[in-house]
């Protein structure tokens, strides 16, 4: 366990220890899932590498990407893990990945013995929730060259490792429109 991934988490050391030994180590490959629609999801992922995409189906069976998640963050269908009800997105990975998890049940087990791991869930989910918000409320409205060019300053790794498709699905715009806008930005460099 790499020890930088977990100084971010403002944990004391015992319960820094306490976190750690409730995790269990797992690595996706390229194309993996971690959790399918319809899937109860038990674990909460904490990245160490890699990058996730978290998609559902549409009603004509296209996958929107509605999120990547890298490195230092928390990923889970948080509705399921939460809810302890099946999924309805799926986690797929988009390079290779090796994640911490942690099961719903030892992690209201924490909550319930430390005030800090508390904060941390807390501060975790916050993020994840302003994240979303600066997402839907800001880069969503943006013309499709600026949110590409957006994407490209937030998502260098998954810009050079995911489907266009993905990327396209994710900005709200059609992958033709972005084939377009990276072919334009390309001739002007």
């Amino acid at each position: 366990m790499s020890d930088k991934l977990f100084t971010g988490l403002g944990l004391p050391h015992d319960e820094l220890i306490a976190f750690k030994e409730s995790l269990s180590a797992r690595q996706l490959r390229k194309g993996e899932y971690f959790i399918t629609e319809g899937q109860l999801s038990v674990h909460l992922a904490l990245i160490e590498s890699g990058y996730l995409r978290t998609f559902h189906l549409d009603h004509q069976g296209n996958e929107i990407t509605t999120e990547f998640n890298g490195p230092g963050t928390f990923c889970s269908s948080y509705h399921s893990f939460y809810s302890q009800r099946p999924a309805y997105e799926s986690i797929e990975a988009v390079t290779d990945c090796q994640l911490f998890l942690i099961r719903f049940d030892a992690l209201q087990k924490l909550y319930a013995q430390s005030l800090s791991l508390n904060v941390m869930g807390r501060k975790a989910l916050e993020k994840a929730c302003m994240d979303r918000d600066y997402f839907l409320k800001k880069i969503i409205h943006l013309p499709a060259k600026d949110k590409y060019e957006w994407f490209l300053k937030v998502y260098p790794e998954v810009y050079r490792a995911a489907r266009l498709g993905d990327i396209a699905s994710f900005l709200g715009i059609k992958q033709e429109t972005l084939s377009r806008i990276r072919r334009k930005l390309s001739l002007n460099q």
